[in-house]
């Protein structure tokens, strides 16, 4: 990148305080000096590096949000998120780059909440303005340097300078071969000086190399120059540069291009093709097909390609670009007509979204995950002009919301709607429902019982059978996750008006929450005879969320009722399909279940930690596992912590560091009983432990040979023989074991 100077100073300045804001106009390179330096530094921050865009938020109080999913947390109960960011970061030494703040300085005061709340993490913040808390220290980004002029001036002082390197590699890209030479360095050299080193303008001019010799460039940068300023060239802004250089770039733009560029402006987070297209289709006509006009933009760096692997072709504009696009939209004529086809187009996007407890296939929650931010604004424009059509789209995104653990932002939203819209408006039922729903999700029983009592009396005095049976088992729901008996009275009832009404989708879900009262009240053969008939309505409806549930639960009154084999074969579909869908809810639990498995088939160190797995799994996801299957886990644990005895704890502990896919995978694997489920090493002769001790110090077969006086050959057999009862492939592996356990020599 060069600038080490410059790099040098912002580092020392970072180690020395807790919140570095660099600052500078749109394009100076705030954003690549701060992933430089975090690259640069992986020893000061041990416990990770954590970026989180803020580009697409304008709303502050999603900035605790994106916080959270930046550095791999989830959602909490509440708003802001302090209390768990703080929990989190406060025992770590990390880095939370919070890039492209500018527009949402009003959540300056969650960054001082956040550092007040901890002692040892670091913000790195990116911004055009200071946040102005006590804790920051301000560091403008300089320009790149500049080459030296007048006759001093060299084809190899030119080509060494910091912003000329940057014009030769992006002018290579599009012209291969580009080079400094005797005929264009001055050329480049003017380029680069009347762009004042600004790495977005160098880079939008070295776009043009492919159809204009840099003298060429330098004299049209000139004339935007001059057109932009009145003449004065001595003007002290910087951004005066980069906006004649973008000026410059639109000007040379045909007129298709230009008012593509301008149509981009109203997308957040991300481009795709057909969306575009359908946007362009109803607002602006193009003299062109939309992809001609697009592939102009992006061959002049204005737009770029964002590949996503397996998804539509996706573009994307940097911010600084995307204010100036803005800016040509509304000069557009019609243009409010395109900020309505945007969010027309997003919310059919939503249409055909299930509410909860159904929700979208994998496809579907992926495909709502990348466009979020274009959801939001969607929910934004509707939430200005049509309050009724936002809460019908926010119904629709509630599902994801569930699934995929956005609840207080869910929340919010449906909250701030019902407020905006009259008593009778048609989608208030459902908004109340969804809220009550994202309540329970986050363990909030007290705020889903009310807003349930207020729709349950609406559907009852409605005479809407069908949806008093939907309340029931949302309340019923809510009240048995909270261990409340008076769930279970719900959702039979709720199970009953389904099987009335026939409508699949409902008797599915009153099926699986059926089968869960089921368990509550011990009735293992009735909940599998309903979960199995839950399971068949779902494949032939297509209700992935409530089938993966309902295999979960399946599983549950199988170790319940002693089928170990058969629980086995349900969670080997059941957690991948959790997992596939990013079922936060659910992940906790198939991941309990799988610690019970383990603990019911005689591995009660594999039990133990898969426990540690699901536990630091809910902590970070701030999900709320239903008080019976904690009880459960808790039975199913005990007599595999009186087998391992003090290690215990240890290895709890230890499963806590696992990731998820490790978790499943070792809870699935093909393991015989745990050869030490009667105490430590108790699977292992007497030979095969003193071996396997001796393997733990690090020793080789050889030295352990001559140690024990055996052959070399006969020490092989023996480490093979334990390797095999254990279950593990290599000498490191047992030695890691051995130690993890308290096992290996010295351990007590």
């Amino acid at each position: 990148m060069g600038r080490e100077g410059e790099l040098a100073r912002a580092r020392a300045l970072l180690l020395g305080t807790r919140l570095l804001t660099l600052t500078g106009p749109g394009g100076c390179g705030k954003t690549r000096m701060a992933i430089e330096l975090a690259g640069r530094s992986p020893e000061d921050f041990p416990d990770g590096v954590h970026f989180v865009s803020l580009a697409a938020v304008r709303d502050p109080a999603l900035v605790p949000v994106s916080t959270a999913r930046g550095i791999g947390l989830q959602d909490a109960r509440g708003t802001p998120l302090l209390e768990h960011l703080s929990g989190y970061l406060s025992e770590r030494d990390a880095l939370v780059i919070l890039d492209n703040m500018e527009q949402v300085l009003a959540a300056r005061g969650f960054v001082a909440d956040l550092l007040a709340a901890t002692t040892r993490p670091r913000i790195l913040v990116t911004s055009r303005s200071p946040l102005h808390l006590s804790w920051e220290q301000e560091f403008p980004v300089p320009a790149l340097g500049v080459p030296p002029g007048g006759p001093a001036a060299s084809t190899a002082s030119v080509a060494g300078c910091e912003s000329v390197r940057l014009f030769v590699a992006r002018a290579a890209a599009s012209a291969p071969g580009f080079t400094v030479t005797g005929e264009n360095a001055a050329a480049v050299a003017g380029i680069a000086e009347r762009l004042e080193g600004l790495p977005l303008a160098i880079e939008l001019a070295a776009a043009r190399v492919k159809v204009l010799e840099p003298a060429a460039i330098l004299a049209r940068l000139e004339d935007s120059l001059g057109l932009l300023v009145g003449g004065r060239r001595d003007a002290p802004d910087r951004h005066r540069a980069l906006r004649a250089t973008i000026l410059w770039s639109h000007e040379l733009l045909s007129e298709a291009a230009k008012a593509l560029l301008a149509v981009c402006s109203v997308f957040r987070g991300g481009i795709d093709l057909a969306v575009l297209e359908g946007v362009c289709r109803e607002a602006v006509h193009l003299p062109v097909p939309v992809l001609d006009a697009l592939t102009e933009l992006v061959d002049h760096s204005l737009v770029r390609a964002d590949p996503v692997l397996g998804a539509a072709p996706r573009f994307a504009m940097l911010e600084t670009v995307r204010e100036f696009a803005a800016e040509q939209l509304v000069a557009l004529p019609g243009h409010e007509r395109v900020r309505a086809a945007h969010a027309a187009a997003f919310r059919a996007l939503a249409e055909g979204l299930a509410r909860p407890p159904a929700g979208p296939d994998r496809v579907g929650l992926d495909l709502v995950e990348r466009e979020h931010d274009n959801f939001r604004a969607a929910l934004d424009h509707y939430g200005e002009t049509e309050p009724g059509t936002a809460l019908r789209l926010a119904n629709r995104l509630t599902a994801f919301w569930s699934i995929r653990g956005h609840f207080s932002e869910g929340r919010r939203r449906l909250g701030e709607l019902l407020a905006r819209v009259p008593d009778d408006d048609p989608e208030r039922v459902d908004a109340l429902n969804g809220a009550a729903w994202l309540a329970t999700d986050q363990g909030d029983g007290a705020a889903a019982v009310p807003l349930l009592d207020e729709t349950l009396a609406r559907a009852r005095a409605a005479g809407d059978r069908a949806g008093e049976a939907t309340v029931l088992y949302y309340r019923g729901r809510a009240s048995a996750i909270a261990g409340d008996p008076a769930g279970r009275a719900d959702i039979e009832r709720a199970l009953e008006l389904q099987l009335e009404t026939g409508d699949d989708a409902g008797i599915a879900a009153a099926l699986w929450l059926g089968g869960a009262v089921a368990i509550l009240g011990e009735d293992h053969r009735l909940a599998r005879e309903r979960l199995e008939r839950c399971v068949a309505l779902c494949e032939a409806r297509g209700l992935p969320a409530i089938e993966a549930r309902a295999r979960q639960l399946h599983a549950m009154a199988d170790l319940e009722l002693g089928d170990l084999a058969r629980a086995r074969a349900v969670l080997t579909r059941a957690v991948p399909a959790v997992v596939d869908l990013g079922d936060r809810f659910a992940i906790a639990v198939g991941l309990s279940l799988l610690a019970g498995l383990a603990a019911r088939t005689g591995r009660p160190r594999v039990a133990l930690r898969l426990a540690g797995a699901a536990a630091a799994y809910e902590e970070v996801n701030q999900t709320h596992r239903p008080q019976n299957v904690r009880a459960r886990l808790d039975a199913w644990l005990e007599p595999a912590r009186a087998t391992v005895g003090a290690a215990a704890a240890k290895l709890v502990e230890g499963g806590r560091g696992m990731t998820v896919d490790q978790a499943v995978a070792l809870g699935l694997a093909d393991a015989p009983e745990d050869p030490w489920r009667a105490g430590p090493g108790a699977g292992l002769t007497r030979r095969e432990r003193e071996i396997a001790a001796l393997v733990a110090t690090g020793m080789t077969n050889r030295e352990i040979a001559g140690r024990l006086q055996l052959s070399v050959r006969t020490v092989e057999v023996h480490v093979d023989h334990a390797l095999t009862k254990v279950g593990l492939r290599t000498r490191t592996q047992l030695a890691a074991w051995l130690h993890q356990d308290g096992l290996a020599p010295g351990n007590t």
